[in-house]
């Protein structure tokens, strides 16, 4: 396989958009933009409007198109067309009330707060919100006459309009089987540089990342599956699909993790391409079959191999299963166990490429309907059920005033960002009567897409930084450039589908592009100077300040509960999955509600990666190295608990793996009740870090430093049940270190000083 410098890039790439959708979403929007600045260019030469006026609508309908992310492609088309509406009303009330300063301002505060309030009831009121902001909001700058109402509005609604164009378009012409191809191509990408990770000395440090790109396309599949109708692109059942995508990661875990055992022991390794990385002097022999073994991996994950070569490869993994497993209750070496986990990993991948699919006849509306049900949990904020409608309607009849520390975050927010948005306005037309804007805008966009302050300090910290180093491309980029009025177009273009592409990773390159583009689209109209930069980055820090100040200073509590809530949403879904694997090893049967549960720890995990990753500047400044090792733990309880899962589904399916389970069960349960209670462990740690502290002493010091080892239980002689012993035994250890990590530290005086900031 390839693994030049830019083939790498391009996977890397590929691995962090799944199916190409953000690629998607870069052609969508910017055609929509393209279409609404053409569609203003003609209502401005109609009606001889202002031609600023076109600035306002390439910014709208980016906003349309960034703003919109409802979980399904029909969502997001009827979100879309209720932007129509609402760019064109809520300008007729700004120009209804421009004669009035103080209500005009005034009303501009409040929908500020409103837009962050409305984050309660969803997506869909979350972009509507947004986009009345700005819509209020580039009235307010443009003021527009009477006159020139009717263009404002007309460029506006086409602003939404090409928008809610492409996104139907994007749906319509939409190929699910096409896109599960690639995440299938693209999962076995991942493997193999995950693999070639594991073998490799000089790739140590990637391993991680690369096995996280391989969770990544796992979940993108799962995700798949929710939104479209498996039987009717392939030839396979939702479930059969679902457990052989889990097979092929874990085993592929498996694999990476025996071959970076082996390597550390000082045996040879070799890459994906054959290539020798390094051999042990005392292990020289064997390299023929390592050899072949890694051919054999090749073989199942090369798109171009065909039938025969791929049958020779199967017959290969199932004689080195077979013998692994015939030696019962002999440890096998090292050697034996990287094939034996190879195999695994060839049969799994061999397997996903028996799969066939075929396009759709007819019918769009299958979104949703594979989605797997998961655990009864705590009701997310927004949501109805009769019993919240019943208390709802008592506080109705009989209000009551609830303390500000029990209101529900998207409450304080609201405050907070009225107050924010307005001091900014204040110090933003202190520093520039002309260009007071920027500071409301960075004040009002910290409190997006958070809902602690933590986060907002995060969001604050990343618009500044992105804005700094915007600023600096943007002056380098206009100098070289500069009087090329083609070049600095096609730079502002390349800045705008920048920022649509990379915006999800991290907000800060939406900030960093943007800010590219500004500078760059200044000198095209000739208005660039020094101080128009020094006028943006002193907005910028003064709109930062105000929202971050405003963030703690008023009606703030910690974020801590929040992250409390998702770990605990966490241990409660592996609990259920532990709890539900020990009775599914009694009577293996179907396996969907496994794999839902499955899906929910999955689920759980990728919420606190994205909790931390939105808390990481607090995080810094209280010190990120027990949040890093708690984190990197917490990944490898889920595959362990995963693995778990794993083996009994796979067993299920073989007669003699379920009677196995069946007749080890007792072996089983009491390995699960010991996992059970090193997490309730780690969970008291985190609930109450100052109680527990003492309580898991005992337990926890006679944890060792590394995981338990990998040969198989002498006390077990199905192979079956020695894999789902081994891992509730990694499982139980990572709970230990857990807790371990999670322990008061003894040097208690930054411990108190500091975690103020989260």
């Amino acid at each position: 396989m390839n693994h030049g410098v830019i083939s790498r890039t391009l996977h890397a790439l590929g691995a962090r958009d799944p199916a190409r959708e953000r690629l998607r979403k870069v052609l969508s929007v910017t055609t929509g933009i393209g279409l609404s600045v053409l569609w203003g260019y003609g209502v401005i030469h109609v009606l001889h409007a202002d031609n600023g006026l076109l600035a306002m609508s390439m910014f709208l309908s980016l906003m349309s198109g960034l703003f919109v992310k409802d979980s399904t492609a029909p969502a997001r088309i009827l979100t879309t067309g209720l932007l129509i509406p609402t760019l064109v009303l809520v300008p007729l009330l700004a120009t209804a009330l421009h004669s009035q300063r103080y209500i005009l301002l005034a009303v501009f505060v409040l929908i500020s707060g409103t837009a962050v309030w409305a984050r309660r009831f969803g997506a869909r009121a979350t972009a509507v919100g947004s986009l009345a902001f700005f819509a209020y909001f580039f009235t307010l700058f443009m003021h527009p006459t009477p006159k020139e109402l009717s263009a404002f509005c007309l460029i506006a609604a086409g602003a939404a309009g090409t928008q809610f164009l492409m996104k139907l378009i994007m749906w319509l012409g939409r190929h699910p089987e096409r896109e599960l191809g690639v995440l299938l191509r693209e999962l076995r990408v991942a493997t193999a540089a995950a693999l070639d990770s594991a073998s490799s000395p000089a790739h140590e440090r990637a391993l991680a990342n690369r096995l996280e790109r391989v969770d990544t396309m796992w979940r993108a599949v799962t995700d798949w599956q929710k939104s479209f109708r498996t039987e009717t692109f392939t030839n396979w059942d939702a479930d059969t699909l679902a457990l052989c995508v889990m097979d092929a990661c874990v085993h592929t875990e498996e694999a990476c993790r025996q071959l970076a055992l082996c390597h550390s022991d000082g045996h040879a390794s070799f890459g994906l391409d054959g290539s020798h990385r390094g051999q042990h002097p005392a292990h020289g022999t064997g390299a023929g079959e390592r050899s072949e073994a890694i051919g054999h991996v090749q073989a199942a994950l090369d798109e171009r191999t065909s039938g025969p070569r791929l049958d020779q490869a199967r017959r290969w993994a199932r004689s080195v299963i077979h013998e692994v497993d015939t030696q019962d209750r002999s440890p096998a070496g090292p050697g034996d166990l990287r094939d034996f986990r190879l195999a695994e990993c060839v049969l799994a991948h061999a397997r996903l490429k028996e799969m066939e699919l075929r396009p759709r006849h007819r019918s769009r509306g299958d979104s949703g309907s594979n989605a797997t049900p998961t655990p009864a949990s705590t009701p997310v904020e927004g949501s109805s059920s009769p019993a919240t409608t019943l208390c709802t309607a008592r506080h109705l009849t009989l209000p009551r005033w609830t303390p500000w520390r029990k209101w529900t975050p998207t409450s304080r927010l609201a405050i907070q960002a009225m107050t924010a948005t307005a001091i900014a306005s204040v110090v933003g037309e202190a520093i520039s009567a002309s260009r007071w804007y920027w500071a409301v805008l960075t004040a009002f966009v910290v409190f997006l897409s958070t809902t602690t302050r933590g986060g907002i300090l995060t969001r604050a910290y990343r618009r500044l930084l992105g804005t700094i180093l915007g600023l600096l491309a943007g002056v380098v980029l206009t100098y070289l450039a500069h009087g090329v009025d083609g070049v600095l177009l096609a730079i502002c273009l390349l800045s705008i589908m920048g920022m649509i592409y990379f915006a999800p990773l991290n907000y800060a390159y939406a900030a960093f592009f943007i800010t590219t583009m500004l500078v760059a689209l200044y000198d095209v109209l000739g208005v660039l100077h020094g101080h128009l930069l020094e006028v943006r980055l002193e907005e910028t820090i003064a709109g930062c300040i105000c929202g971050v100040l405003c963030a703690y200073l008023l009606l703030s509590t910690t974020s801590r509960p929040e992250v409390v809530a998702k770990v605990d949403a966490y241990v409660d879904a592996v609990d259920a999955l532990l709890q539900d694997g020990a009775e599914f090893s009694a009577s293996p049967g179907g396996s969907s509600a496994l794999l839902g549960r499955v899906h929910a720890v999955e689920a759980c995990q990728a919420e606190i990666d994205q909790t931390i990753s939105a808390m990481s500047t607090a995080f810094l400044i209280i010190g990120h190295e027990r949040v890093d090792s708690a984190r990197s733990l917490m990944v490898y309880s889920s595959r362990s608990s995963v693995r778990f899962a794993q083996v009994l589904m796979s067993a299920a399916t073989d007669p003699a793996g379920a009677a196995g389970l069946a007749r080890h069960h007792d072996l089983i349960r009491d390995a699960v009740s010991g996992a059970r209670e090193s997490a309730a462990l780690a969970r008291q740690q985190i609930d109450h870090p100052t109680a527990a502290g003492h309580a898991s002493t005992s337990t926890t010091t006679t944890t060792t430093s590394t995981p338990p080892a990998e040969g198989p239980s002498p006390n077990v002689g199905d192979p079956t049940v020695r894999a789902a012993l081994i891992a509730l035994a990694r499982f139980t250890w990572v709970m230990h270190r857990l807790t371990e990590v999670l322990e008061p530290s003894e040097d208690r005086r930054f411990a108190r000083a500091r975690t103020h900031v989260l």
